[in-house]
C-alpha cells in the first residue's frame, strides 16, 4: 500500500510543479503593481487568493491532461501516422480535417444562436432546446464526412510528400514537428482574424487586459510540463514542493487578510480581476462588506437642522424637453407638472453618462461616472464594495431606508451589483404600476405604526426605457415621440401612486420629493434613435425637480449635475456633506431652498461615455452655462450654444476659440481631479 502511495505521489510531482508555476506566474503578474508600491501584504494576499483557486484547479487539469496524453499513447499513435521516412501525410490529413471540422462546428453554433435570437427573441427555453439539436446535427454530419475527408487529404498529402522527397533527395517534408509548429501558427492567425473581423465588430468594445494574467499563467503551466520532463527526478520534486509551498503560504496570507483586513480584501477585489474572481468564487463579497460597521459612514449632524422624510424617484430614460416643467406642450405628466409649480426646477441638469449602468451608480454614490469603480455584469455595473452609497449614509444617520426598484438585473441577487446596499427594505418588481402600488401599501402600513425615525425612499421606474415594447417603434419621428411620451405619462401615474401615500399629511410634514432621470433618449436626433450613443442634450439633459418643506418654488438657471444629488440630499436631510475624495458633487441645497440665487453662467456639469462591452467610450462633455464642449478622444471637438441652438446643429468650435479654450481648461482640471483615488 505504501509503495502504491509513493508511486502515486511521484506521478503527481510533474502536475504539482506545473500547477505551482502557473499559479505563481498568474499571481505574480497581478501582484506586480502592489510589489512596485512596496505593499508586500497586498501582493502576497493577491497571490494567495489566486492560489486558493488556481493551484488545485491546475493540479487537476495537469493530472487530467497527462492522463489523456498517456491514454492516447502518442508513441504507438506515431507509428500509425508517421511513415518509415519520417513524413506524416496521414497526420497532416487528420489535423486538417479536424481543424476544418472545428471551424464548421463553431460556425454552425454561432449561426444557430443568431438564427434563434432573431426568431425567438432570444427566449432561453427556445434557445436551450434548439441550439443543442443544431450542434448534435452538425456533429453527426461531421462524423459522417470526416473519414472520407481524411482519406482524400491523406492521398493528396502523400503525393505532395512523394514529390518533395524526389526533389530533395529523400528528405521528408511533413514531419510531426513541422506540422505542430504550422498548426500553432495557423491557430494564432485564425484566432486573431476571427476575433478582429468576426467577433469584435459584433460585441463592441471589450477589454482583454483581464485575460493577460490567466494567459501568462497557462503558458507557464504548459512550459513547466515540457521543462519538468527534462529535469532529474529529485530536482523536479524539490522544485514542485518549493513552488507549491510558496503558493500555500500566500494562501495563508490571503486568509489572514480576509479576517483581519476586510478593506484590503475589498481593494483586491476591485483592482485585481483574477484575484477578484477567486474571492467571488470562494467567499460572499456582500458578507465581507457587511462586516464593515455603519459607523464608518455616519454623516455629521448639521446643527439645528431637521431630518425630513425624503423621496427620490429616478425614472429611466427621460429627456427634460419632453416633460411639462420644461416643455408644457409635451408629455401629459400632471403629477410632475404640479411638483414643478410647487418646487424648484433645475432648468439645466445633466446626467453623468448616457447609459443606466454608469449613471445610476454615479448619482447614488456621488462620483463622476469615470471615477466609479466596478465590473460590468449583464447590463449593470457591479460597483466596487469600497464605494459608499447614499442609502448607507442615511441609514448610518438614523434613517429608515426603503427601495422599490425595477429590475432584478440591477438590484436583485443575480448579479450582486451592490446597488441595494443601505436599503433596509427592498422590493423588486418589473411592472411599474405594481411597483408603485406596493410602495404605496408599504408606506401606508408604516404610517399606521407612527414611526419615530425619518424615512428615505428610493424608487426606480423603468417604463420609458422600454417605451417601444408597449407602443411599437412608430412609423415616423412624430409617432415615435408620441409613443415615447405615453411611457412618460404612465411613469407619472406611478409617481402619483407613491405620493398618494403621504397625501394625508400636513404640508409642513410632507416629504421632500426629488424626481429625476438617469439619462435621456435619442429620438432620431443626430441619427440616433435611442441612448448610449452620444452626449448631446437629447441623451444627457434630464429633469431635476425638488419639492417639499423648505424648498423655494421657481426655476433655477444654474448648470448642475446629478453627481450633486448625494451631497444635496445629505444636506436637506440635516447633515454636513463630506468634503473628501469620496464625493465629486456639490450640494444644491442652497439653490433649492433659495438661500443662494442661481446664475445662468454659473455651475458646470461633466459627462462621459465609459468604454465597456457595449459602449465605445472615449467621448466627454463639459457644460458651463449656455456653452457645451464635446471632446471625442482628440478626433473631433464640438462647441455648442445650447440656448440659441438647442438641437446642437452648429459647431462653433472654430468661431469661439476663447470659450472653447476655457471649457477645455475645465476639462483638464477635471482630469487632474479624477486621477485621485476615491478611496484615499
Amino acid at each position: 500500500m505504501a509503495g502504491k502511495l509513493r508511486q502515486g505521489s511521484r506521478w503527481l510531482v510533474p502536475s504539482l510543479f506545473a500547477a505551482g508555476c502557473g499559479t505563481l506566474v498568474t499571481g505574480g503578474f497581478e501582484a506586480r503593481r502592489a510589489l512596485g508600491d512596496g505593499d508586500v501584504l497586498e501582493a502576497l494576499a493577491t497571490l494567495g487568493f489566486i492560489a486558493l483557486v488556481a493551484l488545485p484547479a491546475l493540479i487537476a487539469a495537469s493530472a487530467l491532461a497527462r492522463g489523456v496524453w498517456a491514454a492516447w499513447a502518442p508513441r504507438d499513435l506515431r507509428r500509425t501516422l508517421v511513415d518509415d521516412h519520417g513524413g506524416a501525410p496521414r497526420l497532416a490529413a487528420w489535423l486538417l480535417a479536424l481543424s476544418l471540422a472545428a471551424l464548421a462546428l463553431a460556425w454552425s453554433a454561432f449561426q444557430g444562436v443568431w438564427l434563434l435570437a432573431n426568431h425567438t427573441a432570444f427566449k432561453p427555453i427556445g434557445v436551450g432546446f434548439v441550439e443543442p439539436a443544431i450542434v448534435v446535427a452538425t456533429c453527426a454530419g461531421l462524423a459522417i464526412a470526416i473519414v472520407p475527408a481524411v482519406r482524400l487529404f491523406a492521398y493528396l498529402f502523400a503525393h505532395l510528400e512523394a514529390e518533395w522527397r524526389r526533389a530533395t533527395g529523400g528528405r521528408p517534408l511533413l514531419t510531426p514537428w513541422r506540422l505542430a509548429w504550422l498548426l500553432i501558427a495557423l491557430a494564432i492567425v485564425a484566432v486573431e482574424l476571427i476575433w478582429r473581423f468576426g467577433v469584435k465588430p459584433k460585441i463592441g468594445p471589450f477589454d482583454t487586459a483581464e485575460f493577460d494574467a490567466p494567459l501568462l499563467g497557462a503558458t507557464a503551466w504548459a512550459i513547466a510540463h515540457v521543462a519538468g520532463s527534462a529535469l532529474p527526478r529529485r530536482a523536479l520534486a524539490t522544485a514542485a514542493v518549493a513552488t507549491a509551498a510558496l503558493a500555500v503560504a500566500a494562501s495563508g496570507v490571503a486568509m489572514y487578510a480576509l479576517d483581519a483586513e476586510p478593506s484590503l480584501t475589498l481593494a483586491i477585489w476591485g483592482d485585481r480581476p483574477v484575484a477578484g474572481f477567486a474571492i467571488d468564487s470562494l467567499f460572499d463579497l456582500d458578507d465581507i462588506r457587511a462586516g464593515m460597521s455603519l459607523a464608518e459612514f455616519q454623516p455629521v449632524e448639521k446643527p439645528d437642522s431637521p431630518h425630513p422624510d425624503i423621496i427620490l424617484v429616478t425614472i429611466d430614460t427621460v429627456r427634460a424637453d419632453h416633460t411639462p416643467p420644461y416643455n408644457p406642450a409635451m408629455a401629459d405628466m400632471p403629477v410632475l407638472k404640479q411638483l414643478g409649480k410647487l418646487g424648484a426646477v433645475f432648468d439645466w441638469a445633466f446626467s453623468p453618462s448616457n447609459v443606466t449602468r454608469r449613471s445610476v451608480p454615479s448619482l447614488i454614490i456621488g462620483l463622476e461616472a469615470n471615477r466609479v469603480h466596478g465590473r460590468v455584469v449583464g447590463w449593470a455595473l457591479r460597483v466596487d464594495p469600497r464605494h459608499v452609497l447614499l442609502p448607507e449614509r442615511l441609514a448610518a444617520g438614523g434613517y429608515d431606508t426603503a427601495g422599490f426598484m425595477c429590475c432584478e438585473g440591477f438590484w436583485g441577487k443575480t448579479f450582486h451589483t451592490g446597488l441595494q446596499r443601505g436599503l433596509d427594505y427592498l422590493e423588486i418588481e418589473s411592472n411599474g404600476h405594481e411597483l408603485a402600488r406596493k410602495a404605496r401599501v408599504w408606506v401606508e402600513e408604516r404610517e399606521r405604526g407612527h414611526p419615530d425615525k425619518p424615512l428615505f425612499i428610493w424608487m426606480h421606474i423603468l417604463e420609458p426605457h422600454n417605451w417601444t415594447v408597449a407602443s411599437g417603434e412608430g412609423r415616423n419621428d412624430q409617432e415615435r415621440k408620441q409613443f415615447y411620451d405615453r411611457s412618460l405619462s404612465a411613469s407619472d401615474a406611478m409617481l402619483g401612486e407613491l405620493l398618494n401615500a403621504f397625501s394625508h399629511r400636513a404640508p409642513a410634514k410632507a416629504p421632500i420629493v426629488i424626481v429625476t432621470a438617469d439619462h435621456g433618449e435619442g429620438l432620431g436626433e443626430h441619427g440616433h434613435p435611442y441612448h448610449s450613443t452620444d452626449l448631446y442634450d437629447s441623451q444627457t439633459h434630464v429633469p431635476l425637480v425638488m419639492a417639499g418643506p423648505g424648498i423655494k418654488p421657481g426655476h433655477i438657471a444654474e448648470t448642475v449635475s446629478l453627481v450633486d444629488l448625494v451631497p444635496t440630499v445629505l444636506e436637506l436631510a440635516g447633515f454636513v456633506p463630506p468634503t473628501d475624495h469620496s464625493l465629486d458633487g456639490r450640494s444644491l441645497a442652497d439653490l433649492a431652498t433659495g438661500k443662494r440665487p442661481g446664475y445662468a453662467d454659473g455651475g458646470t456639469a461633466y459627462a462621459v461615455m465609459v468604454q465597456d462591452r457595449s459602449n465605445p467610450g472615449g467621448i466627454e462633455m463639459m457644460v458651463r452655462g449656455r456653452w457645451k464642449l464635446i471632446e471625442n478622444e482628440g478626433a473631433s471637438t464640438e462647441l455648442y450654444d445650447t440656448r440659441s441652438d438647442p438641437d446642437e446643429h452648429f459647431n462653433l468650435f472654430t468661431q469661439k476659440p476663447g470659450i472653447a479654450a476655457e471649457l477645455k481648461r475645465l476639462l483638464d482640471e477635471h482630469h487632474a481631479d479624477g486621477d485621485v483615488s476615491p478611496f484615499e
